[in-house]
């Protein structure tokens, strides 16, 4: 088994609800993984993730590049290079790339989004 992998080698998918959106998965089920996911997430200048929740699941955000408009149960943030968002399982969240360049950043969920 190999421990690594390089980031342009990884399949590009658009999650639904998402607009000019586009993920990488890195770290999951695949490579062994059982309890989180780590994602690279692009978003182009005025993509969008439309408000929706977890249920059952955590997700963290590490901002690479760009600036963040983000509702999380009804308070609001302009976020950019370095912050980190937190979201709990059932907390209602949305984002928007406000910026004119991309949007980067590092997705990480607990458990994984996507089993398999």
């Amino acid at each position: 088994m190999v421990y690594w992998k390089k980031e342009r080698d990884v399949e590009i998918y658009s999650p639904p609800g998402h607009e000019g959106t586009f993920n990488r998965r890195l770290v999951g089920p695949a490579e062994g993984i059982e309890n989180l996911e780590v994602i690279i997430g692009e978003m182009e200048p005025g993509g969008l993730a439309d408000p929706h929740f977890h249920k059952d699941m955590e997700q963290i955000m590490y901002i690479l590049e760009g600036k963040m408009h983000i509702v999380i149960n009804e308070k609001e943030a302009v976020l950019s290079k370095g912050d980190v968002i937190w979201i709990p399982k059932m907390a209602m969240h949305e984002v928007k790339n406000i910026g004119e360049s991309l949007l980067r950043f590092v997705l990480m969920y607990s458990p994984q989004k996507v089993k398999g």
